[in-house]
């Protein structure tokens, strides 16, 4: 018959349960989850705006902001006020008094010509015309030819004297004035005034108005360049000088209000109009990159000093839970409570899980981690910052090794006044009026007392989902009734009482080295519950009939290694924590069952026989707790089947036992250091001191003479021997224990 080939297994997807890869995924989802919802709530957000549109909102700036259109524009209205920059005109002032001058000329040549030419019957304004080729003194034909004759008479002697008003008088106090297009008709005018004040002649008058208007010119003009330059200098300086602030919290436009193009510029340069354009993806990158540099640096913190949570998958994905918890509470409040979200977001959830389950240090890398991350997601908001990192940081120490639920909640009270405390602090700096600080110093400290709320009201579910341990959940486990280990008590006294002995031994030696003394108590009390599916087999529960007197070595060692296995077994199906799982399996390593190798090698046919058929399983302690349980339940074991125990004798065993499990390679996987073995063989010497003292030999009571004869044979006076009349210091019938020749349980 041929047998058919087996399908081979599909090895493509392997990687998907290798450790390392699942928590190196735990790490990423964490991150982008992070990133993420912080990007999402840093972004601004959009309204859909336009300038001369009504608002449909309320809108305040997110932080100190400068209106630059509306300074702008207040800067050019200042400019428009200041006066243009107004040069002469070269040799214009020359130019009038020149003109003057040959008005005047030409005026007398005219009148000489024509009072030569004169006669009663000639017209005058027809020898005006005929001598005025050039049509220059048109002004005169509008005087009345009697009134010009007049005018003439006498050599013009009127006119001569209006030449020299004009050019002493008038002329100078023109060319003294800055004559511009915009004025020059004013300037002639007020010229023309004056004559008028002086002169009493109306044919006089025209002549003076036809000469000024012909010779008073602008003789000065604005220089455009030095005018721009000084009202670009005057505009630069006032925008410096007198910027347009919306501060912090100010409202940049109210609901109805119309939107103008200064408020509209503010909104578009803080990223609030909704231009339906692509996204912020330079903003994304930044926040992306900020978190994940503070992300690395976590993690290589923890790679640096705490490896054994960095390479613990479940420690890793409980601490990427607790961080997402905390976020996604701060997105919750940030969405729908913005204006409070600094003082209301429980970021100590996350390092009070972590403390609990983790231990200080790595609670306070997240807060770190979770501080410097909302930061962004608040605008920097410097309240928030301080409350986060001083309670954040102070919450692990007041939550950490918490065997009792009210501990954790006394410590939400006082981290609610830490909170309310810094909120004042923080406020009085900022100016905030009392009413203000009240209100929000209210608001922090229910923040520390919801934050311990929530994390009391999460702790089950990490555990079970984790597999984990809070030393609420130890205190529990060492509950005597525990059905474990009631059932100890009941079936396997003799192990139950060891136990519990083995259970004070590492508590203390574990306190002394800086671990987990709780969950070493623990783990001792479970440690031995395989021996529940064959008691008897084991020495300590054993009242007459020794069972391994029937049975070969190697079965024999087959039994008494196998209960670690059933313990494992029993483990699983009481659902306790697979801390205590691995203590159960790891609490003999692969020591050697020395007692049941060298019957075996006694009973011949040694050189058949593998060393390895004689040890446990393993695997070897891989924790400090586990390798003191390891020890503890050793140095138990040989400390009670010893005979004649004094202090010297029993610390010489302890150190012997420590000695041969290090020598044995027992303790490699685990990180105790020399002087940790010394403290742990100095701590197992204080308990089995108070354990294993001296005790003074108490006499059979025998039927005595008298009362005196009774009270030297139980206190042990001097009493003189009848026959010798020598003393007997301990009496004659006293008991001595008997040594214990079957071997002592830690062997097994």
């Amino acid at each position: 018959m041929v047998k058919k080939n087996k399908k081979p297994r599909n090895r493509s997807f392997v990687f998907l349960g290798n450790v390392s890869f699942q928590r190196l995924i735990a790490m990423l989802i964490t991150f982008l989850a992070l990133a993420s919802m912080v990007a999402y709530e840093a972004t601004p957000k959009k309204y859909k705006l336009s300038v001369g549109s009504i608002s449909q909102y309320d809108i305040n700036a997110p932080r100190d902001i400068e209106n630059t259109l509306k300074t702008r524009q207040n800067a050019e209205l200042k400019a428009a006020e200041l006066k243009p920059v107004i040069v002469p005109i070269d040799g214009a002032n020359d130019n009038m008094t020149s003109e003057a001058y040959a008005y005047f000329d030409g005026l007398f040549t005219l009148m000489n010509r024509v009072m030569e030419s004169f006669r009663k019957d000639v017209d005058v304004n027809a020898l005006i015309q005929e001598y005025d080729t050039g049509n220059d003194y048109a002004v005169l034909t509008e005087i009345p030819p009697d009134k010009l004759v007049a005018l003439f008479a006498n050599e013009g002697e009127l006119v001569g004297r209006l030449k020299t008003v004009v050019l002493n008088s008038i002329l100078p106090a023109v060319k003294r004035k800055q004559i511009m297009e915009d004025n020059l008709a004013a300037e002639k005018e007020a010229a023309l005034t004056q004559i008028k004040a002086i002169f009493d002649d109306e044919s006089l008058y025209l002549i003076a108005a036809d000469l000024l208007d012909k010779v008073i010119v602008p003789n000065s003009r604005i220089d455009e360049k030095a005018t721009e330059e000084e009202r670009n200098a005057l505009i630069e300086t006032y925008i410096k000088e007198n910027p347009v602030i919306i501060y912090k919290d100010e409202r940049i436009i109210s609901k109805d209000d119309i939107v103008t193009e200064d408020k509209f510029q503010v909104l578009k340069e803080l990223n609030y109009i909704d231009s339906e354009d692509r996204p912020d993806y330079l903003l994304y990158f930044a926040v992306f990159m900020l978190i994940f540099s503070i992300s690395f640096l976590t993690a290589l913190y923890l790679k640096s000093f705490h490896r054994n949570i960095y390479y613990d998958k479940n420690a890793m994905m409980l601490m990427g839970v607790a961080i997402i918890i905390a976020t996604l509470f701060a997105l919750l409040f940030k969405e729908f409570i913005p204006d409070y979200a600094h003082l209301i977001i429980p970021t100590l959830i996350a390092p009070v899980i972590t403390s609990i389950f983790l231990g200080i240090q790595p609670a306070i890398a997240v807060n770190l981690l979770l501080t410097f991350s909302f930061a962004l997601m608040l605008n920097g908001n410097i309240q928030y910052i301080y409350m986060s990192l001083i309670s954040g940081t102070i919450a692990p120490f007041l939550t950490v090794n918490a065997t009792q639920r009210r501990k954790i909640s006394l410590g939400g009270l006082m981290l609610g006044g830490i909170n309310l405390l810094i909120i004042v602090l923080t406020g009085i700096l900022e100016k905030k009026g009392v009413e203000n600080l009240l209100n929000e110093g209210g608001l922090a400290f229910m923040n520390g007392i919801f934050s311990i709320i929530l994390a009391i009201g999460i702790l089950p579910f990490l555990e079970s989902t984790f597999n984990l341990v809070t030393p609420m959940k130890l205190l529990e486990l060492a509950d005597p009734n525990h059905p474990l280990l009631k059932r100890l008590l009941m079936e396997a006294p003799g192990t139950y009482h060891h136990s519990l002995m083995v259970g004070n031994l590492a508590e203390v030696a574990t306190r002394e080295i800086g671990g987990n003394s709780l969950l070493a108590r623990v783990g001792a009390y479970f440690h031995d519950i395989g021996k529940l599916r064959r008691p008897t087999f084991f020495k300590e529960n054993q009242m007459d009939e020794n069972p391994h007197d029937r049975l070969t070595p190697s079965i024999s060692s087959r039994i008494i290694t196998s209960h670690t296995k059933d313990g494992e077994e029993l483990a699983l199906k009481y659902k306790l924590p697979k801390v205590i799982r691995d203590m159960i399996v790891q609490h003999h390593g692969t020591t050697l069952m020395v007692y049941f190798y060298h019957m075996a090698t006694q009973n011949g046919n040694a050189e058949a026989l593998q060393e390895s058929d004689f040890r446990y399983d393993g695997p070897l302690p891989d924790t400090r707790e586990a390798a003191v349980v390891m020890l503890a339940d050793s140095v138990e074991a040989a400390v009670r089947a010893m005979s004649n125990k004094t202090q010297a004798k029993i610390e010489g065993l302890v150190r012997k036992i420590i000695k041969d499990k290090l020598d044995d390679g027992q303790l490699d996987r685990c990180d105790l250091t020399l002087k940790d073995l010394t403290t742990i063989a100095e701590s197992f010497m204080k308990v089995l001191s108070g354990i294993f003292h001296e005790r003074p030999e108490y006499p059979e009571f025998e039927k005595k003479n008298d009362l005196k004869e009774l009270d030297n044979s139980i206190y042990n006076l001097p009493r003189q021997n009848k026959k010798d009349g020598a003393a007997s210091p301990n009496g004659s019938n006293s008991v001595q224990p008997t040594e214990n020749n079957q071997p002592a349980e830690g062997n097994h």
